[in-house]
């Protein structure tokens, strides 16, 4: 399964969250899933963890190179204007088409709102922790 995760879950498995943080040792231990990304997905990252969370450069730095050796980098060949109210959310959407996904994890309410984009599910964390509930911690 191909699958894209939202800057959101990114900046949650960096800030420690449990559930993000198995959510990227199933893309790193399993073949379940294999985990997109694109350039504009790692830049939106690296600006929020530094500017909005105040993590240091290189803790950042260390943290992106980590996604790229576990996912798929991906090139946007379409640009979308599905998300009106944050148009930044559309870049999760156009690295989904340009990688070929299955789905879109996500916390966005915007994008969850959608269901599906293009034949695309778009889901939260926890629907992808209950479908492959063995490689979620309990205490989740």
């Amino acid at each position: 399964m191909r699958v894209v995760f939202d800057t959101n879950v990114y900046i949650s498995a960096a800030i420690k969250s449990k559930l993000a943080e198995d959510l990227i040792e199933l893309a790193v231990k399993t073949d379940l899933i294999t985990l997109l990304t694109s350039e504009e997905i790692l830049d939106e990252l690296r600006e929020k963890l530094i500017s909005k969370f105040e993590r240091s450069d290189t803790i950042v730095n260390i943290f992106i190179d980590r996604i790229r050796k576990i996912a798929e980098s991906v090139e946007i060949t379409e640009k979308v204007n599905v998300v009106k109210r944050d148009p930044d959310d559309n870049k999760i959407l156009e690295c989904a088409l340009a990688g070929k996904a299955d789905l879109i994890v996500t916390l966005d309410q915007d994008l969850i709102k959608l269901k599906n984009f293009r034949g695309i599910g778009i889901i939260h964390p926890r629907t992808l922790s209950w479908t492959f509930p063995k490689y979620f911690r309990k205490d989740n």
